[in-house]
């Protein structure tokens, strides 16, 4: 019999036992489990009395919630597990009135996919996952931080990179809404730059709170040629500076990634998509 109760502490061993079975090991989940026990929203399944899955609820901000770290044990896959912990989600997630509700995962976890798509849920947006490893590039001239949100904002709704991403910031493996408050934040942060003065391109940069603290996370990029070029060159000379070693990218147009890979981001050998699905509310 299948049992969903809230994770405790006493759970993660058996947790971290579950995630390094999964992506061969490379799991995020090591990197931000005591965070997710800490915060709430994190379920576990138990099969038997056996932790034999898990799943987090998290509200981004005021009636956004995104669900995400669906796992179940290899040992006990095709039990029901995963579809017990997505019902469970969702139920959840509907029963806070949200205004929106969504999940990424890659395009290869067809599961994942299939149990979403019964559910109801679908894609509303789908990104190249590249990454590489920190260049010995120079930072250009020309780029600064912004420190006005009102023009950078101005240029991110008239970005077709931001309506590729659908008004999407790739932020690790979650893609909260980018709206006026979000940039807001992000400017307070120091992790949006400008290119140009008028802005001729604009770039969001961090560290990836998805992997390793050597890898910093690129969740916007869009302007011209020239300034795209200029504002990558400035994300490895960024990068470098704070001792990072890898850069990352989910882009939204794949008409781009040639330009990521000019600077040595490229995709996976195992997967190249990363889907955002959203479950239609009235």
């Amino acid at each position: 019999m299948i049992a969903l109760r809230s994770a405790r502490v006493e759970d993660r061993e058996a947790i971290l036992a579950i995630s390094s079975q999964i992506w061969e090991g490379e799991d995020y989940i090591p990197l931000v489990l005591d965070d997710w026990l800490a915060e709430g929203g994190l379920v576990v399944a138990e099969l038997d009395g056996v932790v034999a899955g898990l799943g987090k609820l998290t509200v981004l901000a005021p009636g956004e919630v995104w669900l995400e770290g669906l796992r179940v044990d290899p040992a006990h896959r095709g039990k029901g597990v995963a579809k017990a912990i997505a019902r469970h989600q969702l139920e959840a997630a509907l029963a806070l009135k949200p205004r929106s509700i969504g999940f990424a995962t890659a395009e290869v976890n067809a599961e994942s996919l299939h149990i979403a798509g019964k559910q109801g849920f679908r894609e509303i947006a789908r990104f190249t996952y590249v990454e590489g490893p920190v260049r010995d590039e120079p930072a250009p001239l020309g780029v600064t931080p912004v420190h006005d949100v009102e023009p950078a904002w101005t240029f991110i709704q008239a970005s077709p990179a931001y309506r590729a991403a659908r008004g999407l910031l790739a932020w690790g493996w979650r893609f909260p809404a980018l709206t006026p408050e979000r940039l807001a934040d992000l400017v307070v942060q120091r992790a949006v730059f400008a290119c140009g003065d008028p802005m001729r391109g604009l770039l969001v940069l961090q560290p990836d709170p998805y992997a390793p603290a050597s890898f910093a996370a690129i969740g916007f990029l869009d302007g011209d040629e020239e300034a795209q070029n200029a504002l990558l060159s400035f994300a490895h000379a960024w990068a470098r500076e704070k001792g990072m070693e890898y850069l990352a990218a989910m882009v939204p147009d794949e008409r781009r990634v040639e330009t990521f890979a000019r600077h040595g981001l490229a995709p996976l050998p195992y997967f190249r998509y990363v889907l955002v699905l959203a479950y239609p509310l009235p």
